[in-house]
């Protein structure tokens, strides 16, 4: 396992022009009933993290947010190898061009950027004296995201990062025409394998934003690894018969046939512009029952192992998407899950592992062959101190060390490139 790659798949290098923070504002001003409830039903709601100890966690996150996508890409890099250690803090994770977790090694780590369609296409209305609809062009994160991968890459040209940006897309803000072109522009040059992996990280070398594509090297080569979603947003994974289910059915489509991953957004939190009722039912993972009877062959990635926090009082929280995820991996042999962000607290693996006991065997080693690790950094900076730290609780979980290293390492290349097995680097 020396050269074995650690794969985190479900990261974010927001800064702070990307999100649309006056839709998220506005939705907070409209429906201060929701915001209420999900305060009083969520114990460990988001809010309440970011202003505990003085807003220490904000100040922490913005400190990073300020950074641009190649920098934030940097400090990943360093905390690992413990250039922001504190006094008292345990040896770095990495020593000697390897990280180090529960006694296995891993030469390169990858990352995969999941890139977010904030554009609300002047949906939210605003009574403030400045007002216009705001414009949050995907295409200007897409090339912030591009050029600070390029920069990372001629900055630190033996750096140990491998980085695999996934697309934001949301049907809502395409006609069925300009969704093709999109699609098409930006993953139409898609193609599978360990071989387009290791042609995508010499290329990203040569990327200028100054041409005519901003998600393809002159030579062809697609930058993207896979497709992200966001149903928070206004995603809606099978609307009514009609336009909208044409788009999202050109979009399912096209990532079948070419085998595109597709990463999509599965627990009750997050970053919301549509009502409360409206997020969870396009959020839950039944909503993709009739897109998998349609696709079958979809690879998917159910994030966060679609965690639920609203609970009803002197309740415990649900497990409905949790168990519906499992189910959907016993019948669908290309969904996957991720743990992103619910990493944050160490008692999470604890319930994991009770909960991946209590599966009948069968089912069991399915379930295990499809979970990912995965961070929501920079997202996950609300709860926990660092980048460096989420490994570091990753590492000393109860998981044993065979199934951490199925989980970050295995399994994710399974996903991420179609049978590129561990002990290949990309």
């Amino acid at each position: 396992m020396e050269h074995s790659t650690f794969i985190d798949v479900h990261c974010h290098v927001l800064t702070l022009s990307h999100p649309n923070f006056l839709s998220f504002v506005d939705t907070l001003r409209v429906r201060k009933s929701e915001i209420i409830y999900s305060q009083i039903r969520s114990p460990d709601y988001l809010t309440r993290a970011l202003f505990r100890n003085r807003g220490e966690s904000l100040r922490n996150l913005l400190t990073v947010m300020a950074n641009s996508p190649g920098l934030i890409f940097g400090i990943m890099e360093d905390d690992l190898k413990g250039q922001f250690a504190k006094e008292g803090d345990p040896p770095p994770l990495v020593q000697e061009g390897a990280l180090r977790i529960s006694g296995r090694c891993f030469g390169s780590i990858a990352l995969c950027p999941l890139i977010m369609d904030f554009d609300d296409r002047g949906r939210s209305s605003s009574d403030a004296y400045y007002y216009r609809p705001p414009v949050a062009s995907i295409d200007a994160q897409i090339r912030d995201v591009l050029i600070g991968i390029r920069d990372y890459r001629l900055s630190r040209p033996n750096g140990m990062l491998q980085i695999h940006p996934f697309l934001g897309v949301n049907t809502r803000n395409h006609t069925l025409d300009s969704l093709c072109l999109f699609l098409g522009h930006h993953m139409g040059a898609w193609l599978p394998g360990r071989g387009r992996a290791r042609t995508v990280f010499r290329a990203m070398q040569k990327y200028s934003s100054n041409e005519n594509s901003v998600a393809e090297t002159p030579g062809g080569e697609c930058l993207f690894s896979g497709i992200k979603l966001y149903p928070p947003l206004g995603f809606d994974p099978w609307p009514e018969p009609g336009e909208e289910r044409e788009k999202v059915e050109l979009l399912f489509g096209f990532c079948e046939k070419r085998g595109i991953p597709i990463t999509t957004h599965c627990d009750d939190q997050g970053f919301r512009v549509v009502p409360k009722e409206e997020a969870f039912a396009f959020t839950a993972p039944s909503r993709y029952r009739a897109v998998l009877e349609r696709f079958p062959e979809l690879r998917i990635d159910f994030a966060h192992f679609g965690r639920q926090y609203t609970t009803n009082l002197m309740r415990p929280a649900p497990t409905e998407w949790f168990d519906e995820i499992i189910r959907l991996i016993d019948a669908y042999p290309n969904v996957y899950t991720d743990l992103s962000f619910n990493g944050v607290e160490p008692a999470y693996y604890e319930r994991l592992v009770a909960a991946l006991a209590a599966l009948p065997e069968a089912t069991r080693e399915k379930v295990e062959s499809r979970v990912m690790f995965g961070s929501d950094f920079v997202v996950n900076l609300m709860k926990v101190r660092s980048y460096a730290d989420y490994f570091r609780i990753f590492g000393s979980s109860p998981l044993e060390a065979e199934l951490q290293a199925r989980f970050c390492s295995e399994n994710p290349a399974r996903f991420l490139f179609e049978g590129l097995g561990p002990g290949t680097s990309t």
